[in-house]
C-alpha cells in the first residue's frame, strides 16, 4: 500500500466523512444525468434514422381493405407513388403487420382481427426536401381524395423539442453538480485550514512553503473525492440495472431497443476521476489563496 508523508493530521479532520458522503451523492446525480443525456441522444438518432424521409399514407376506414373500391384506390395510390421521381419505394403494409403493431395497445384476439383498419402505405422518399414532400402529398390527394398523409417530421420535431429540453435539464444538472462539488471542497478546505491553523503556522516557521501546504490539502481532497466518486458509481449500478429491467418489461414496439454508445460508459467510469481532479484543483487554489491573504 502506498503511503504519503504528511505533517498535517488530515486523517482526523472533522469534514472528511462529510466530503466523502456528499461527493458520493453528487456523483450519483451526475451518473443519472449522464445516462439520461446518452439515452435521449441515442433515442433521437434512432428516430431520425427510421423516420426521416418517410411518409405514411392511410386509406380511410370507409374505403377499408374489405371494400372492393379500397383495392382499386390502393393500387392507384401505389401507381402514382412508384412513378413519382421523389419516391424511392412505396408498398402497402400487410394487415398482419398492422395488427402486430397494435398488440401492445389492443392485445390479440378476434376483436382486433375484426377491426376496420385502414390500408397503410409505407413510403420512403429519395429526398427529405419540403417541396418534394408537398409534391408527393398533392399527387396522392389527387389520386385518392380521402387519403390521409402523415408527415413524420411534424411529430418528430415536437419530440425533438421535448428531448432537447430534457437534455438541457440533464446538462444543467451536471453543471450544478460540478458547482456544488467545487463549493463543497472550498468550504471543507477552509474549515480544515481553520482547524489546523496552528500546525500550518509551525510548518511555515520551519520553512514549509505555501505550495507544500496546499499540496497536502489537495492530495487529501483527491482521496476523499475519489472514494466518494467510486461509492457513488457503486450505488448507481443497481439503480441502472433496475431501470434496464423495468424497460425490458415494456412490450416490444412501444419503445425501441437502445444501446448506449461506448462514450457513455467511458464518461460514467471517468466520473470519480473528474471529481478528484476538480477537488484537487479547487483545494489547491483555495489553500494558496487563503495563505497568500494571511498576515
Amino acid at each position: 500500500m502506498i503511503a504519503f508523508r504528511s505533517e498535517l493530521p488530515l486523517k482526523g479532520e472533522t469534514s472528511a466523512g462529510f466530503v466523502v458522503w456528499l461527493v458520493m451523492v453528487l456523483v450519483f446525480m451526475a451518473s443519472i444525468a449522464v445516462t439520461t443525456n446518452a439515452y435521449i441522444g441515442a433515442l433521437l438518432d434512432h428516430w431520425n434514422q427510421s423516420v426521416t424521409g418517410t411518409l405514411t399514407i392511410q386509406i380511410p376506414v370507409m374505403l377499408d381493405s374489405k371494400d372492393p373500391t379500397s383495392s382499386a384506390m390502393t393500387a392507384r395510390v401505389l401507381d402514382v407513388l412508384n412513378r413519382h421521381p421523389a419516391v424511392e419505394t412505396a408498398a402497402a403494409v400487410p394487415r398482419e403487420k398492422v395488427t402486430e403493431l397494435l398488440k401492445p395497445w389492443f392485445g390479440t384476439g378476434e376483436a382486433v382481427a375484426d377491426l376496420p383498419l385502414p390500408v397503410l402505405v409505407d413510403v420512403r422518399l429519395s429526398t427529405n426536401d419540403a417541396a418534394a414532400i408537398n409534391a408527393v402529398s398533392t399527387s396522392v390527394q389527387t389520386a385518392a381524395p380521402g387519403a390521409v398523409i402523415d408527415d413524420h417530421r411534424a411529430w418528430l420535431n415536437r419530440v425533438i423539442g421535448l428531448a432537447e429540453g430534457l437534455g438541457a435539464i440533464a446538462l444543467t444538472t451536471m453543471v450544478l453538480v460540478t458547482i456544488a462539488l467545487g463549493l463543497t471542497i472550498v468550504f471543507a478546505t477552509r474549515a480544515s485550514l481553520a482547524e489546523f491553523s496552528q500546525v500550518i503556522d509551525v510548518l511555515h516557521i520551519v520553512g514549509a512553503k505555501d505550495g507544500y501546504v496546499a499540496g497536502q490539502f489537495a492530495r487529501r481532497a483527491l482521496i476523499q473525492s475519489m472514494l466518494g466518486g467510486i461509492a457513488g458509481l457503486l450505488a448507481y449500478a443497481p439503480v441502472l440495472a433496475f431501470i434496464a429491467w423495468l424497460a425490458s418489461r415494456i412490450e416490444p414496439g412501444i419503445l425501441p431497443e437502445i444501446s448506449f454508445p461506448a462514450s457513455h460508459w467511458i464518461v460514467l467510469g471517468a466520473l470519480p476521476i473528474i471529481a478528484g481532479l476538480i477537488a484537487t484543483i479547487t483545494a489547491n487554489v483555495t489553500v494558496r489563496r487563503a495563505l497568500s491573504l494571511k498576515v
